[in-house]
């Protein structure tokens, strides 16, 4: 009979449990940015479009990337906190009144 104390490995592949990342940045947004200016860079189809297209391309995906070192999933988290902001104010001061519970 196995005693209680014994160990079980189980080895998790990494693709399992981290984020889906491209570029450094969220894989949902770094794609819908990437159509959005190919789409601006394509449709005007001048050589002004095309500088300002790649240097929009790099800011934002400078941006997308910083904020997935914040938080990988920026985008759901973030939409959560905006949906429950009424709920739960980010008002913290020591003069605030106690709250009974009932």
């Amino acid at each position: 009979m196995a005693s209680l104390e014994q160990s079980f490995d189980v080895p998790l592949h990494a693709s399992l449990h981290r984020p889906l990342l491209i570029f450094g940045g969220e894989r949902e947004l770094v794609l819908m940015y990437a159509v959005t200016v190919f789409t601006f860079i394509f449709a005007v189809l001048t050589w002004w479009a095309t500088a300002l297209g790649v240097a929009l391309w790099m800011t934002g995906q400078w941006g997308l990337a910083r904020a997935a070192v914040f938080d990988p999933q920026l985008s759901r988290t973030g939409l959560r906190a905006l949906r429950y902001r009424k709920a739960y104010r980010a008002y913290a001061t020591p003069f605030a009144r106690l709250k009974e519970w009932k």
